[in-house]
Parts: structure tokens; C-alpha cells; sequence
């Protein structure tokens, strides 16, 4: 047996039980390592000006932690106060006014004749909608347990991502049957891609939750943690902003402040959902698309990029919205690549 067969044969085993042991841990290196392409050319720009290779790894780190993990945690450990703070009983009669409003509004104006109603009402139990509040809140409390033990393995992973990572690149360059600048092309064009998702998102979600944050503030609300789940709420499609700013508007309208109801709901329509994310949002994408590709890589139209974010989030949740972008541009890539590579045979 050659050695180069036999040390294959030591590789494919190895690696067997090297996936075992780091099998729990697999989907957050794979988005710590996602993170690390996308924040590719942040971590460039400190190791050209800091000293060693650990203090930018740890910049880098640092700053992914604190512009995005950072929102994550605060909106958790403020959601979990809420919840603790919950007075069941008000909530038990505000659900009941709720109710009686809507019988009222429904009477008055003849949407649906008495009888109608009252069969619809008749089956709406107001012990039953608590009792799911309450396992809603009990499934999302331990849904963030995991989700913040799930942020500081992506974090962990994502420093040693950025410590290794070139000598990594080098070292697969080296083994794979591919010539140095097919391998490169790939990376560059995997990286800018996922630059310019990643960092578009962060953009324009801090944007829009500045925004919204401000006009929850005005009216009394907690304008930091609003204005955060605004920005996490703007990566769902279509009704992301619906689901934030109609609530508050309901709220207003319920404290009998129906003025404000009202500038709540036309803000965050003129101001945030068409001037903002309709002319103000391409103006970012676009300036962050020309600082993070070069002309001679690949563009992938931005409706691809937007519906590999909607399948990435519908497949795999939070995390989707990283790895949907990452498979279209690899796939796109190696299709590029493939001609070259079979006419040169």
C-alpha cells in the first residue's frame, strides 16, 4: 500500500470520529465560519493595522458580538423580565375588553349579523388564550436558554475562525485539485456575496430600528428595545414592520389616543416602509455591494439573493438568513467555474 493511500485511509477515519465528537456542534461552526466570510474584509482592515493575529481575531470578534449579539441579548433578558412581570389577571380582563370592544365595533356597524357574533364569541375562551400565553412564554424562555449558549459557541468559534482562517484557506488551496486562482475566485466571490448580505442587513436593520426607535420613545415607550426589535423584525418579508409597529398603534388607540395611534401607523408606513426601506435601503446595498465586490467577480441579482434569504429563514429560522445566501453563491460559483474547468481538459 502507498503511503498517500494509506494516510487517506487514516484521514477518512479520523475525520469520522473527529464528526462525532464535534457533531452538536456543527451547525454553529458552520455559522461562525459563514460569519467570518461575510465579516471577511472588517477583519482585513484590523490585521493590517493592529499587531499579531489573536488582537484582531479579537476585535473582530468583539464587534460582531456587540453590533449583533449584543441587541439579541438585551431583547431576551428584557423579554424574560416582561414576561415575569405579567399580571395574568389584567391581562385576563384587557382580553375580555378586548372582546367586548369588538362586539361593539362588529354591531355597530353590521358586519356580521347578532347571531353570527355571538357563535363566534361563544367560542372564545378567555382561560384557554392565557394558558397558551403562558406555555408561549415558558417554550420561548427555554428556546433562549439556548439560543444565548448557541451565541457564545458562534462567537467562540467565530475568533478561532478569524485566527486560522487564512492559514486554513492556504492549507486547502494546497490539497484540492483546483488551480490557486479558481480556489480564490470561489472564496472572494463567497465572501463578497456574504459581505454584502450580511452587512446590508445589519445596515439597514440598525437604520430602520433608529427610526422606529425614536417615535416609540416619543410616546413613551422603551425606544431602545422597540427600536431593536424593529431591525430583527425588518428581515421578515412583507409584514416585518406590521408586526411592531401595529401593536403600538393598537395600544394608543386602546389608551384612547387615537391621534397617536394614527402617527405611529403613517410614520412607520411614509417614513420607514417607503422612503426608507424603499429609496434609502438600495442607496446602502448598493455602496456596501462596491466596497465589498471587485467588477471581476461574480453579481447575483439581488431578487436571488433576497428569495435564498426567505427559503435560508423558512429551512433553517434565525440562521437562514446566513446560510441561504452562502449555498446560492457556492452553487452559483461552481457552476461558473465548471466550464473552465472542462475545457481545459
Amino acid at each position: 500500500m502507498r503511503p498517500i493511500h494509506f494516510l487517506g485511509i487514516l484521514i477518512v477515519i479520523v475525520g469520522y470520529f473527529l464528526i462525532k465528537v464535534f457533531q452538536p456542534f456543527l451547525g454553529t461552526i458552520t455559522i461562525a465560519v459563514l460569519l467570518a466570510l461575510a465579516t471577511y474584509k472588517i477583519h482585513k482592515y484590523f490585521l493590517q493595522r493592529l499587531p499579531g493575529k489573536i488582537l484582531p481575531a479579537f476585535v473582530s470578534t468583539l464587534i460582531l458580538g456587540v453590533i449583533f449579539f449584543a441587541p439579541l441579548i438585551y431583547i431576551i433578558t428584557n423579554a424574560a423580565s416582561f414576561v415575569a412581570g405579567i399580571d395574568f389577571g389584567v391581562l385576563s380582563q384587557t382580553i375580555e375588553n378586548t372582546k367586548a370592544w369588538l362586539g361593539e365595533f362588529i354591531r355597530s356597524h353590521e358586519i356580521f349579523s347578532n347571531q353570527n357574533f355571538n357563535d363566534f364569541t361563544a367560542q372564545i375562551d378567555i382561560n384557554s388564550i392565557v394558558n397558551w400565553i403562558i406555555q408561549t412564554a415558558t417554550f420561548l424562555g427555554k428556546k433562549s436558554a439556548a439560543f444565548l449558549k448557541d451565541i457564545l459557541l458562534i462567537l467562540i468559534f467565530y475568533f478561532f475562525a478569524n485566527l486560522y482562517g487564512k492559514e486554513i484557506l492556504l492549507y486547502f488551496q494546497r490539497i484540492i485539485p483546483l488551480k490557486k486562482e479558481d480556489s480564490e475566485t470561489i472564496f472572494e466571490n463567497l465572501a463578497g456575496v456574504m459581505g454584502v448580505v450580511f452587512n446590508s442587513i445589519i445596515a439597514t436593520a440598525i437604520f430602520e430600528g433608529i427610526l422606529f426607535g425614536i417615535i416609540a420613545q416619543y410616546y413613551g415607550y422603551n425606544g431602545l428595545m422597540f427600536g431593536i426589535l424593529y431591525g430583527f423584525a425588518s428581515l421578515i418579508p412583507v409584514v416585518g414592520g406590521v408586526l411592531m409597529w401595529l401593536p403600538l398603534s393598537l395600544d394608543r388607540y386602546f389608551a384612547g389616543d387615537t391621534t397617536g395611534a394614527l402617527v405611529i401607523a403613517i410614520y412607520s408606513i411614509v417614513v420607514i416602509s417607503i422612503i426608507a426601506d424603499t429609496f434609502i435601503k438600495p442607496i446602502i446595498i448598493r455602496y456596501i455591494d462596491e466596497w465589498m465586490i471587485e467588477e471581476e467577480h461574480i453579481q447575483i441579482n439581488e431578487l436571488l439573493i433576497f428569495f435564498s434569504i426567505v427559503a435560508g429563514l423558512s429551512s433553517y429560522g434565525f440562521w437562514g438568513m446566513i446560510i441561504g445566501p452562502a449555498v446560492i453563491t457556492l452553487m452559483i460559483s461552481i457552476l461558473n467555474l465548471y466550464p473552465k474547468l472542462a475545457n481545459s481538459r
